[in-house]
């Protein structure tokens, strides 16, 4: 009786440690999403999306996925509101010509020029917002020690192995591996070989690690 009452302890001990961590782990993702959109200039971001690759037909869940509009989408969007901007001020010209000038015809062929300038900015932001978007990838880990290579080489594979994919519902631009308390030194070392940028998150925000911290 008492074995059976010692292991219905270690089982709920158990169940109660990775509720815990699992909030923990949670709760780190939440902030560094909302850290993402206030100081990195990712304009949307989803805790939890799930991801393919060449080699893993099941996935892979990522932490947190980020979205922005990349260069080019942010020129078609400027010139876009440009044209549109334009196209209100011909539709203005148009209807005062109209009334002083007393020439319907000629208002009419102002206002039919904005119209198709309005068109024309419609695609543009369109094309923005379908064509020209990018991604970034987050890995966290809120652990009571540090990060080691394994897990920054595991979730390096994962990345490159859907951009091995050729899914191009994303555009994965970035690798985030945020640690709640930090690198192994050796895996910080990898980590900034491979171009993957880490944060720690230090006194309640979020700081870029560095090799010599």
């Amino acid at each position: 009786m008492e074995n059976s009452d010692e292991i219905k302890n270690d089982v709920l001990l158990n169940n109660e440690q990775e509720t815990t961590t699992y909030s923990k782990g949670r709760e780190l993702e939440q902030k560094f999403s909302e850290f993402m959109k206030e100081k990195l200039g990712w304009e949307q971001v989803r805790v939890g999306s799930h991801m393919t690759g060449k080699h893993n037909g099941k996935g892979t869940m990522i932490d947190v996925l980020g979205e922005r509009l990349d260069a080019r989408g942010k020129t078609y969007k400027i010139i876009g509101y440009w044209y549109m901007a334009f196209c209100l001020i011909l539709v203005i010209c148009g209807v005062v010509y109209g009334i002083e000038g007393d020439d319907a015809t000629g208002m009419l062929v102002i206002i039919g020029g904005g119209v198709v300038i309005y068109i024309a900015g419609l695609i543009f932001l369109l094309n923005s917002n379908k064509y020209n978007k990018e991604n970034a990838w987050v890995e966290c880990k809120n652990l009571k020690g540090k990060a080691n290579i394994n897990q920054i080489r595991k979730a390096l594979e994962e990345y490159l192995d859907y951009k091995r994919s050729g899914n191009e519902k994303y555009k994965f631009v970035n690798l985030y591996f945020v640690s709640a308390n930090g690198y192994i030194e050796n895996a910080i070392n990898y980590a900034i070989e491979h171009n993957i940028i880490c944060y720690t998150f230090k006194n309640g925000k979020f700081e870029k690690a560095k090799y010599f911290d």
